[in-house]
């Protein structure tokens, strides 16, 4: 009894909630610069971040002021109940029988504490959902960069980075794993990861890390996907597959690969699909607002129809039919006689 005693008295000052509000404030005075410092590293996404930050900032004082006094009123009404808690429990330490008595107080007290925080909690509740997912965006943005800063291959010419994540190429025989990359151009997957190179007694005593490029396509190229969870021990395998219109000396017809980290083959799926479409652009920091943006897809459309028509479609060198040319292509080979044609 003296042991429970001791856990829900401490809960009764409701100190829990002031460090919640304390860290809460420290998160919404930090966005600002998040947002400022992926910006400044070249992140182009995240169009409404600012303004969600801003809406944010000018509705927080007031939801913290209703939060503090909520918690000055429910914490003088905990702490008179809790002294009249405590006189039983005295009590109860002579006498026995008034244990049962003591412990039910008890529990009514601590249940009165759930509700009072979950009382003065509801007030930001929404509130701190936005916030914790803005950050959890700006990191995976911060996440993405940091993670093309020590890539392999280069980025094109006004290509931008839209999502990574971990990944293992599992319909490969090697079944490497590493990173899978999305820009606004090109699905890329890069192997990255550490194997052993010498052993002792079957303890690994030398690593190397291997990092390259194994395949790229253009994100037009990526023809359908599938994707499934895959149960295994103790959890499931977040299954992806990507099916290729075309099939080069560096890519498959198709790629199935294992998400991991945390990643979700739905979102990714969406995702793809969002940049293959030209959807993605309507998410690029600047861009106009609905209304405007409407108009601007239909000239846009207009405008790739009449640049479609002049497109090559035969090798200037040998006359030979081209390939077919996707969404991110900027250069395109000639099967017959191996000349490069800039698009």
């Amino acid at each position: 009894m003296h042991s429970r005693w001791d856990r829900v008295v401490g809960m009764v000052a409701l100190a829990g909630v002031f460090s919640t509000l304390e860290s809460l404030s420290s998160d919404i005075d930090g966005l600002n610069n998040d947002v400022s410092r992926i910006r400044g590293r070249g992140y182009r996404f995240g169009r409404d971040w600012d303004e969600r930050v801003a809406q944010i900032r000018e509705r927080w004082p007031s939801q913290r002021d209703e939060a503090t006094r909520m918690v000055e009123t429910q914490r003088v009404h905990l702490q008179n109940t809790a002294h009249d808690v405590e006189l039983l429990v005295r009590q109860a330490s002579s006498n026995h029988n008034l244990i049962g008595s003591a412990d039910t107080r008890i529990s009514s007290l601590e249940s009165s504490v759930r509700a009072a925080e979950n009382s003065i909690q509801d007030t930001y509740r929404g509130l701190r959902n936005e916030v914790a997912d803005l950050r959890r965006q700006v990191r995976a943005a911060e996440e993405l960069l940091n993670a093309l800063d020590g890539a392999s291959f280069d980025m094109l010419p006004d290509e931008h980075g839209v999502a990574y994540c971990r990944a293992q190429w599992v319909s490969d025989n090697q079944q490497p794993e590493g990173r899978l990359f999305l820009t606004d151009r090109r699905l890329i997957f890069e192997q990255h990861e550490e194997r052993a190179t010498r052993k002792v007694l079957f303890i690994t005593t030398q690593k190397e890390l291997l990092q390259e490029m194994l395949w790229e396509t253009p994100v037009g190229a990526v023809d359908d996907m599938t994707a499934e969870d895959e149960k295994k021990f103790l959890g499931r395998r977040e299954m992806l597959t990507l099916h290729f219109n075309e099939r080069t000396r560096n890519l498959p017809s198709d790629a199935v690969m294992e998400l991991k980290g945390g990643a979700n083959n739905e979102t990714w799926r969406r995702l793809i699909r969002r940049v293959k479409s030209g959807q993605i652009d309507s998410e690029r920091f600047g861009a106009p607002p609905p209304q405007e943006r409407l108009a601007a897809e239909v000239e846009a459309e207009v405008a790739a129809a009449e640049a479609g028509k002049d497109l090559p479609t035969r090798c200037p060198g040998c006359g030979a039919p081209l390939p077919p040319i996707f969404k991110g292509m900027r250069q395109i080979s000639c099967d017959y006689c191996s000349a490069v044609v800039n698009i």
